[in-house]
């Protein structure tokens, strides 16, 4: 206790740059031993801990956030920082504050918004805007406290309106993309708690799928070494609570990926910087959904075991969408889909099943494979498993594949290589 008394006393010091140093070893206090945390703040520190953010001082103001972040843990002392008129500083810390200012502000503001009366306090002092910008381009520290703090602020049905007006559904989408750590626990079940809360209310469930939602939170879902695969299933439920959601989320997709090529066809040379921009996006999602094929996990609800002993894991709803063939074969009065186990043709290797699995998970859009034999092979099984198109004339990805194929080995031809390709076709 000696020890805390000395250091309120610090704070209210003359010495001006004493007061940092002060700030930063209660933050510390706080965080290793919570059981100094009452009595730091009956000690006197929080009204002079909210002064110091008001400071012109910016490092007594990150080291004044910190410690306010770190009492904030505590239930009990929450309403006692609200009441002695912390929210408009933090807001205007977050606003015009350092890097490290903003990240411990947003730690801040996501405690105190634990609290329902304290979440309208926050969004009336206008910190949604600032809140996303950090979700943005934040630091590393940041990003992750402002994820917590929308989330915790969007379990309120009026607020989750003024969320998306703030720009928040892109960047929720891009957090919680395959370019980001999916080791971050608190950030990614940040990100997929404002999804979920959002989803509620069914034009921003709508507004989340055009985003594309669905796509980050599926490869999410199944990815190996993803700490919120968890809060990313039961956000990917409420965005999609029925088959005929998830079917209707692809079927966007897949027209998204028609115009744009459209488009990019009507200007081929001169193609527009943000269509060209949307299309990278979409490549990435691709390769995502088909990165979700592999050695069979959790997750995988059809196993195909191969020849060679190999069992690859797959996503029924993705290939009975993206293919008739296994809409079908993988239908409920199948053995096929009543075991979720498919024997595939063992004419053809593993790596060639595995390629055609990811390119249907991709709806026919990921990555051809790099070699000659293998997109001869890839096109030769591809045509054994064409299906007549499904129910309402849905494209079948199948077509869009042996047609990338078809184009891929027509450019490969050359003198030295097409009497090895004929016969190498002639099976199909």
């Amino acid at each position: 206790m000696a020890d805390v008394q000395a250091l309120v006393a610090r704070l209210r010091g003359l010495d001006a740059g004493d007061h940092a140093d002060a700030a930063a070893a209660l933050a510390r206090q706080s965080e290793a031993d919570p059981s100094l945390r009452a009595p730091i703040a009956d000690a006197g520190a929080l009204p002079l801990l909210i002064a110091l953010l008001r400071s012109t001082d910016t490092r007594a103001q990150a080291h004044a956030a910190e410690a306010l972040c770190a009492l904030a843990v505590d239930k009990d002392l929450r309403p006692r920082i609200v009441d002695l008129g912390a929210v408009p500083a933090l807001v205007a810390l977050l606003i015009s504050g350092t890097a490290e200012g903003k990240a411990w502000t947003a730690g801040t503001l996501a405690w105190l918004a634990r609290d329902a009366p304290t979440r309208t306090l926050i969004v009336g002092a206008g910190a949604l805007v600032p809140l996303v910008a950090l979700l943005r381009s934040g630091s590393e520290e940041g990003k992750p406290n402002a994820a917590c703090a929308v989330g915790w602020l969007s379990l309120d049905t009026p607020t989750q309106l003024l969320i998306v007006d703030a720009g928040a559904l892109p960047v929720l989408v891009d957090f919680l993309s395959p370019s980001h750590a999916y080791s971050l626990l608190i950030p990614g079940q940040g990100a997929c708690l404002t999804l979920q809360h959002l989803t509620t209310n069914r034009r921003l469930r709508v507004l989340a799928m055009e985003h594309g939602a669905a796509g980050v939170l599926a490869v999410a879902a199944h990815a190996s070494g993803c700490e919120w695969a968890d809060s990313a299933r039961a956000a990917l439920r409420a965005l999609c609570p029925t088959q005929g959601d998830a079917e209707r989320a692809l079927g966007a997709l897949q027209l998204k990926v028609g115009a744009l090529s459209a488009e990019r066809d009507a200007s081929s040379h001169l193609e527009n910087s943000a269509v060209r921009a949307e299309r990278d996006a979409l490549a990435k999602a691709f390769e995502s959904l088909a990165s979700l094929v592999g050695p069979v996990a959790a997750g995988h609800d059809v196993v195909f075991e191969c020849e060679n002993g190999e069992r690859i894991g797959g996503s029924r709803l993705l290939l009975t969408h993206a293919s008739p063939y296994y809409e079908a074969l993988l239908g409920p009065g199948t053995v096929e889909g009543v075991s979720g186990v498919v024997k595939p043709d063992m004419d053809f290797s593993s790596a060639a099943h595995r390629v055609l699995i990811g390119q249907l998970h991709a709806l026919g859009n990921a990555p051809l494979p790099a070699t000659l034999d293998a997109r001869l092979e890839l096109l030769c099984l591809v045509t054994n498993v064409r299906g007549v198109p499904g129910e309402g004339g849905r494209a079948d990805a199948g077509a869009r594949v042996l047609e990338r194929c078809k184009r891929a080995v027509r450019d490969s031809l050359c003198p030295y290589n097409c009497l090895a390709m004929l016969l190498q076709l002639k099976p199909c």
